[in-house]
C-alpha cells in the first residue's frame, strides 16, 4: 500500500493528504459539539429527580451529595427564593420545611423571568390552581400531580433554572439530599483545551508525513546537483516516488550523463592534443645537433618546457578524471607528513599545533592539494605557514607565505587552468598555472571551497574550508 501510494502523482498524494487533514479536523469538531458542555441551568423535573433518588449528577456543573445537616451557603452571595422552594416542595410531595433552595444574588434563576398572570387569581373552581407564593406549599388534592400546577405565564417546568444554586431536600431518614450548580467554565475550558491539543497531536504525524513527502524529492535533487558540481560520474538519482519527480529525475540523469559525457569529450580531447605533440617535440630534440652550439640551449629550454607543459597537464587531466575513493582519514596527520618531507629536504615549512582533525576524503588528491599549496608558499615567499583549525562544520587549512601577494582583482582568474598573475608571480618561479586549479577542484569535490587574500602584514594567504565528510 505504501509503495503504491508513493508512486501516485505528487498532486493526488497532497490531495489524499489534505483530504486525511480535512477528515481529522471534522472529526475534532464533532468532537468538541458532542462533548460540549450541557446546556447553562437545570430543567425543574430533572432538579425534582436528583432530589428525590439516588441518581447521579447529570452534568460536570452539578454537584450532588447527602449531608447531615441542612446547607447554609453564604448569605452574602446567596439568597433563599421561596418561590421555587414551594414548587419543589409541591413536586417533591413535601412540606416547605424539608425543602431548600438559595440562588446566587441577582435576578431569579428563571429563564425568562417568572410573570404574574394579570387579574385576580383563579378561583380553586376553576379546577387550577394559582402559583403559592409564600404560602402553603401544596394543595392536597394535586400532591404529587405535578401536571395540575399552574406556572407563571412565560415559564414552563421544563425551562432550565440559570446560574448558581443549592437545592436540598430532607429525606425520609432524616439526611439532606443537596445539589449544587456551580457552572464550573473552567473544566469546559480544559476539556476544550484537551481536545485540541489531542487533535494537535493527531495532526502533527499527518503534517510531518506531508511535509517529509514533498521535501524528500526536493532535498535529494539538491544533493544530486551538489555532487554533479563536485565530481564527475556521480550516481545516478533513483526513478522513485510520485510520477512527476521520477520524470524529472529521469531529465536529470540525461542531463548529468550528457555533462560527463562532454567533460570526458574535453578531457580525452586536451589529452590528445598533449599526447600527439611529444612527436614533434622529440623530432625537435634530435634536430638541435644540426644547430649552433649558441641556439641549441635555448631551443633546449624551450623544448624542455613544453615538455614540462605537456606532462603538467596530462597529469592535470588525469586527476579530473580519476575516481576519487573517499575514506575516513586524519586531515591533521596528513598535512603533517607533507610539512615534514618538505622540512627533510631543507625547506622552511611550519605547521601550528592543533587536535586531531577526523574526516572523509580521496588521501591522495588532497595530499596533493596541500603540497601545491605549500609549493606555491616556497616558490614566491621562500617559507610557509601552515594551520588547521576546527569550525562548526568543518576544518580549515590556512597557509601563509611572505611573498608580494596578489592582484585582488584577480583571484577568481588565478583558479583557473593556465592562467598565471602575471603581476606577482614571474615565469621564473617556473609552472604553468595549474596548481591553484587542481587545488580549487579538490577542496569542491570535498564539498569545500578555497580563497586567497593578502595578509595586513605582508603576503599571500590560501584558505582551504573542507567539510567534516561529504553529504
Amino acid at each position: 500500500m505504501t509503495a503504491r501510494l508513493r508512486r501516485l502523482p505528487l498532486f493526488a498524494r497532497t490531495f489524499l493528504l489534505l483530504l486525511a487533514a480535512l477528515v481529522v479536523a471534522y472529526a475534532i469538531g464533532m468532537a468538541v459539539l458532542l462533548y460540549r458542555p450541557p446546556v447553562d441551568g437545570i430543567a425543574f423535573s430533572e432538579l425534582t429527580a436528583l432530589l428525590s433518588s439516588r441518581m447521579p449528577a447529570t452534568g460536570p456543573d452539578l454537584t450532588v451529595y447527602d449531608a447531615g445537616q441542612p446547607p447554609a451557603p453564604d448569605p452574602a452571595r446567596y439568597r433563599a427564593s421561596p418561590f421555587v422552594r414551594d414548587l419543589l416542595a409541591q413536586w417533591l410531595g413535601s412540606d416547605v420545611q424539608h425543602v431548600r433552595f438559595y440562588h446566587l444574588q441577582g435576578p431569579q434563576p428563571f429563564s425568562p423571568p417568572p410573570r404574574m398572570p394579570a387579574g385576580p387569581p383563579p378561583m380553586p373552581g376553576d379546577g387550577m390552581q394559582a402559583p403559592p407564593l409564600d404560602g402553603p406549599a401544596r394543595a392536597p388534592e394535586d400532591v404529587g400531580n405535578p401536571g395540575t400546577q399552574r406556572f407563571p405565564p412565560g415559564w414552563r417546568p421544563d425551562a432550565p433554572l440559570r446560574g448558581d444554586f443549592v437545592a436540598a431536600f430532607r429525606q425520609a431518614d432524616g439526611r439532606w439530599r443537596v445539589v449544587e450548580n456551580t457552572r464550573n467554565r473552567a473544566s469546559f475550558i480544559t476539556r476544550l483545551a484537551t481536545l485540541f491539543l489531542a487533535g494537535m497531536l493527531a495532526l502533527l504525524p499527518l503534517a510531518w508525513w506531508f511535509s517529509r513527502a514533498l521535501a524528500a524529492p526536493i532535498r535529494e535533487f539538491t544533493r544530486a546537483a551538489d555532487r554533479m558540481g563536485r565530481e564527475t560520474g556521480a550516481p545516478a538519482l533513483p526513478l522513485t516516488g510520485p510520477s512527476e519527480i521520477a520524470s524529472a529525475a529521469a531529465a536529470f540523469n540525461a542531463m548529468q550523463a550528457r555533462l560527463d559525457r562532454l567533460l570526458q569529450e574535453r578531457s580525452e580531447m586536451a589529452g590528445a592534443i598533449a599526447h600527439d605533440l611529444r612527436t614533434p617535440l622529440a623530432r625537435l630534440a634530435f634536430r638541435l645537433d644540426a644547430l649552433p652550439a649558441e641556439g641549441r640551449a635555448k631551443a633546449s629550454a624551450d623544448i624542455a618546457e613544453m615538455s614540462q607543459m605537456i606532462d603538467a597537464t596530462l597529469e592535470f587531466i588525469h586527476d579530473q578524471n580519476r575516481l576519487r575513493a573517499h575514506e575516513s582519514l586524519d586531515l591533521r596527520l596528513l598535512v603533517e607528513s607533507v610539512v615534514d618531507n618538505l622540512r627533510d629536504i631543507g625547506h622552511d615549512v611550519q605547521l601550528a599545533d592543533g587536535s586531531p582533525a577526523p574526516m572523509k576524503g580521496d588521501p591522495l588528491s588532497l595530499r596533493r592539494m596541500v603540497a601545491n599549496l605549500v609549493d606555491n608558499a616556497l616558490k614566491y615567499g621562500q617559507r610557509a605557514r601552515l594551520a588547521l583549525t576546527a569550525e562548526r562544520d568543518g576544518y580549515r587549512l590556512q597557509v601563509d607565505d611572505d611573498g608580494p601577494g596578489i592582484d585582488p582583482t584577480q583571484e577568481a582568474q588565478l583558479f583557473m587552468p593556465f592562467v598565471r598573475g602575471d603581476a606577482s608571480r614571474n615565469r621564473a618561479t617556473g609552472g604553468i598555472g595549474l596548481g591553484l586549479a587542481s587545488v580549487k577542484s579538490t577542496a569542491v569535490a570535498h564539498g569545500g571551497d578555497v580563497s586567497l587574500s593578502n595578509r595586513s602584514s605582508g603576503g599571500l594567504r590560501a584558505s582551504v574550508h573542507l567539510p567534516h565528510r561529504l553529504t
